[in-house]
């Protein structure tokens, strides 16, 4: 509770200064205008095809701000400013009209529904479909709807806005995030969805030098991002759908006049510091009291008095991490003419972060064109994307920083062989973290050039025939480079360390495809036929150096030839190349616009299986009621505006396991395995362990869903049911004794589900003229579970999730009939079996606390996921904010288990901070596993909120302005400072910062 306090108190006070800026801010713009009114009229607005009354809509006098909203039974009175007056009149569902007043005193207005808003197109895989024909669980977020603040990577965008889509940010600057959707499907093959930009399907392995793949794509060229979730919408795109597959569609520019846009902001971000360490003056109380036979060991002798010691204050934290401001500068150019558009962009986004020197620099530019030819049959659009990104990573001191004596200087002028940092030349002792940060480059760039043409014809002389083809080349240049030097304390026994490497990736595909739609109108029916071929070639390699006992420090990475040469060791990794060939099918049929059904068929092959295993068939079926139009459902009509009722089942497959699996190298044994003869030590080659049976994973995933809308669409959503059984998951696993060769294999040995329930409720609360208030909502429950875990005639626990503490430690398990990555630790009973003072419950009854002891104690992976979005304007002013929360997770506080216990206080021959747990749990020895530090991990987050006002009263310029806080408030039970953790191990991560940003948007 203490911590939920302070994390508010804290987070409260830095918003105190943001409310008075937006205070000033809203001041500063506000403005109003007024009208005179001499005589009112009253009416009634009706839906004019069943005449029920309409209310909540909005009746304004035209051209003034004078406006007024209908009751419940539709009526309404206005006061007018004269004869003349025009009544427009709007609501959701419905298309605007307007009504000369004249001399009535008395109007019944009818609205026609809006056909178009109906009819609206959604994306799916290889082409478009209108929303009320779609079956499979398809979710879009398009810009009014994305996240606002500073996001370098689009994936960032969606985070909360979709049901059963978990993405979890990176706290670096420019870190790639952590998608989920439904929950793991496998255990470590092919966990992240699919991405699909424009129709190209991307390719990310093989990214060096960077923090993450999709930083290449800015996110301000985003139309819209749509998720497929469920087997029926994404198996169209077979082996690589498993996870999911999330849709990016980019902007192109449309007929008219030359438009040109700046948007830009500056950010300032402030860390959160609650990390539950010792301060100072507590750490030297401590001491005291558990260690007082090392009091002497305190602070440093002093030069001008050996006999006494000066006791230094030294927050190592605030001295690695620090408040720090970024910018970002996007400028477009969008237009076109009937026969073609054109959209392009430049971006510069620096994000310097919270740890010093760690940033990351992304410069992208992109150009799209579409036109047309040949009597407009034919449809050609480019795109060219190009990033270049710098990364200066921050070498992970935080957890250096939080244990390090707080009681000893930072710098040491004397102490030349270290540079001149105080540094404690003991054994294993870890390197002063200013130091770390100070004398070691850790550098990666990336260059990416990603080109793709789609081309569209129509058959002239067939009418709903056209011939399709999507060709792309996506080339990646990654370069990282590390250097310690000579006087770093790691670099004592090497005297100094570099490593330059360089990794290149080359994809292309290739994918024709026809599509045939026709009418059926002896039928009432409509068809839709697709079906394609598809070819993707990856390509990857790396190489380098590396080497120590440097001859000098002053050249850097950038001379290779002050390595020893007895050390200096060029690598490479030979080429790997992998290829994926399908032909794909898919058929959509309508039936009295009201039965609907899609069935795709996707015949794959991959390179990564034997020939006895290459190829794979995916199938998925679906179908759709639209209830409502139904003659026997009418009398749902005054209630509902929208009903269709889905089911879908489909399968997809798995190739995500590296290249080459199902074939046996052999390799050069390392120095410290080789073998004596005689006298004499060889290096021996060692084969792989294969199973050359392997074969692709599958996931069937089955389906029931319903689309609803309510109140003329002021109320609409969906709410699905879904269960994904994975079965032959693809991992690795210990080779079996006798059967095979070397220490793991990667076979298919297991079988998992999951199950869940998601529901969206989108809401237009309100609707008037000068204010509007839009709420949206989505949550989702998902249970998770590991149903088979064999090979070999086994059923294992695996061990997984290395922790820090202690050498070879874990704190995951893969059991069957557990979740996927249980927390595996010992519960602790007052009545138990001690173990190293502690007392455990003794599951087995032996007496003995050892590794039969352990027991699932929750999971990182939530219960519940929650998503809210809220979107208000009045007249200009604009308060957008999006929350999200999850619900039954469980984090392993790390950090406190590997320095909560006393005998950390002085260990190795140092002094050593201790996180402040001590204090409750008084653990004199490590206790790693103990359920102590399996801790509740559900958090609300606000994750954003923007105030905006947009300024349009000038002919050449419409301006918005914008004021957006991030991470402002976390409420939480967690002790640490962030529940947020991809994974669930909090340990020596990257901090989480607060962060405020001012912007404007600028549209010429």
């Amino acid at each position: 509770m203490m911590n939920i306090y302070s994390r508010i108190r804290h987070q409260a006070t830095a918003s105190k200064d943001t409310l008075v800026l937006l205070v000033v801010f809203t001041f500063l713009l506000i403005s109003g205008n007024s009208f005179a009114q001499d005589r009112s009229v009253s009416g009634k607005v009706v839906d004019g095809s069943t005449g029920d009354a309409v209310p909540g809509a909005t009746v304004v006098e035209k051209g003034t701000q004078n406006g007024v909203i209908t009751d419940m039974d539709g009526n309404f009175k206005i006061a007018l400013s004269d004869d003349n007056s025009i009544l427009v009149v709007s609501f959701v569902g419905y298309t605007n009209k307007e009504v000369a007043v004249g001399n009535q005193s008395n109007i019944t207005i009818e609205l026609e529904e809006d056909i178009q808003q109906l009819a609206e197109v959604v994306v799916v895989g290889y082409g478009t479909q209108e929303a009320k024909d779609v079956t499979g669980v398809v979710a879009t977020v398009k810009p009014k709807d994305f996240n606002r603040g500073a996001i370098a990577s689009p994936e960032n965008l969606m985070a909360g806005k979709i049901a059963g889509v978990s993405v979890t940010p990176s706290t670096e600057p420019g870190g790639g995030s952590n998608i989920v959707i439904r929950g793991a499907t496998s255990l470590n093959s092919g966990q992240d969805p699919l991405i699909v930009v424009d129709g190209v399907i991307l390719d990310n392995s093989g990214y060096g030098g960077g923090r993450n793949a999709l930083n290449f794509i800015n996110p301000s060229d985003i139309e819209s991002m749509t998720v497929l979730k469920d087997a029926s919408a994404s198996a169209i795109y077979g082996s690589r759908a498993a996870a999911g597959v999330i849709l990016i569609t980019t902007k192109n520019g449309s007929v008219g006049k030359t438009t040109v846009t700046y948007d830009g902001y500056y950010s300032y971000a402030l860390p959160q510091k609650n990390f539950g360490f010792l301060s100072p003056s507590n750490f030297e109380i401590i001491v005291g009291n558990e260690a007082p036979q090392v009091l002497s060991k305190l602070g440093v002798p002093d030069p001008n008095d050996p006999s006494n010691r000066i006791i230094y204050s030294t927050n190592w934290v605030d001295e690695v991490i620090q408040p720090v401001s970024s910018q970002n500068h996007n400028i477009s150019i969008s237009g076109g003419n009937e026969k073609t558009t054109y959209s392009m962009s430049l971006n510069q986004m620096i994000n310097n972060g919270i740890v010093k020197y760690s940033q990351n620099k992304l410069t992208r530019a992109s150009i799209n064109i579409s036109t047309k030819a040949l009597d407009d049959n034919l449809k050609v659009s480019f795109q060219q994307r190009i990033s270049y990104s710098q990364d200066n990573f921050s070498n992970n001191v935080t957890g250096t920083a939080l244990s390090f004596d707080p009681t000893k200087p930072i710098y040491d002028e004397s102490n030349t062989s270290f540079g001149g940092y105080w540094e404690w030349k003991v054994g294993l002792a870890p390197a002063n973290p200013v130091s770390t940060l100070e004398q070691i480059d850790n550098l990666g760039e990336n260059l990416r050039s990603f080109s793709a043409v789609n081309a569209e014809y129509s058959i002239p002389f067939l009418e709903g025939l056209s011939v399709n083809v999507i060709a792309s080349a996506d080339f990646r240049n990654g370069k990282y480079q590390y250097f310690r030097p000579t006087t770093h304390l790691s670099g004592l026994d090497s005297l100094g360390y570099m490593n330059v490497g360089t990794n290149l990736g080359k994809t292309f595909n290739f994918e024709p495809y026809i599509r045939y739609k026709t009418d059926i109108e002896s039928i009432d029916a409509s068809l839709e036929v697709m079906a394609g071929y598809s070819f993707q070639s990856v390509f990857s390699s790396s190489y380098g150096y590396e080497g120590n006992n440097l001859s000098t420090n002053k050249f850097g990475f950038n001379d290779a030839s002050i390595i020893d040469k007895t050390t200096l060791a060029p690598w490479r990794i030979h080429p790997l190349e992998n290829q994926l060939q399908a032909v794909y099918g898919r058929v959509n049929f309508s039936f009295k616009d009201k039965y609907l059904l899609t069935s795709n068929v996707r015949y794959d092959g991959s390179t990564r299986f034997g020939p006895s295993n290459r190829y794979g068939t995916f199938p998925s079926v679906a179908v759709g009621w639209r209830m409502l139009d139904e003659d026997f459902m009418t009398f749902l009509k005054g209630t509902f505006t929208d009903l269709k009722f889905r089911v879908g089942w489909g399968q997809i497959g798995n190739q995500a396991i590296g290249d080459y699996r199902y074939d046996q190298f052999y390799y050069s044994s390392t120095n410290d395995a080789r073998y004596q003869f005689g006298d004499t030590f060889y290096n021996m080659l060692r084969p792989t362990a294969v199973d050359r049976g392997v074969q692709w994973e599958v996931t069937t995933t089955t389906n029931i869903g319903l689309d609803y809308g309510l109140l003329n669409n002021r109320l609409f959503g969906s709410l699905e049911f879904y269960n994904k059984v994975t079965s032959l998951l693809l991992t690795e696993v210990p080779a079996i004794a006798f059967i095979n060769v070397g220490d793991a294999v990667t076979t298919n040995v297991a079988g998992m589900y999951n199950r869940g329930v998601e529901l969206a409720v989108n809401g237009v609360l309100y609707d008037g003229q000068d204010f509007t208030w839009n709420l949206n909502t989505n949550i989702a429950w998902n249970k998770n579970e590991i149903t088979k875990l064999s090979y070999g005639g086994d059923s294992p626990i695996l061990n997984r999730g290395g922790i820090s503490g202690d050498v070879g430690q874990t704190i995951k398990v893969w059991k069957e009939g557990e979740p996927y990555d249980a927390f595996y630790t010992y519960v602790r009973d007052p009545n138990g079996v001690s173990l190293s003072g502690v007392k455990y419950q003794d599951v087995d009854g032996d007496g003995i606390i050892n590794e039969n002891d352990l027991q699932v104690v929750g999971k990182p992976a939530p219960d519940v996921i929650i998503g809210l979005t809220s979107s208000m304007t009045y007249k200009n002013f604009g308060l957008d904010f999006t929350m999200r929360s999850n619900i039954g997770n469980k984090v392993y506080n790390n950090t406190a288990s590997a320095n909560g216990y006393s005998e950390q206080i002085f260990q190795g021959g140092i002094l050593n901070n201790v996180h402040e747990s001590i204090l409750e749990t008084g653990y004199t020895s490590r206790q790693l596993h103990s359920d102590y530090y399996i801790e509740n991990g559900s958090f609300l987050v606000l994750d954003n909120i923007t105030l905006s006002y947009n300024y349009n009263k000038l002919d050449f310029m419409d301006a918005r302005f914008y004021a957006t806080a991030q991470n402002l408030l976390t409420i939480t039970g967690y002790s640490g400072p962030n529940p947020e953790i991809a994974g669930g191990i909090d340990n020596n991560l990257y901090p989480r910062a607060t962060t405020f940003i001012v912007g404007a948007t600028l549209k010429f």
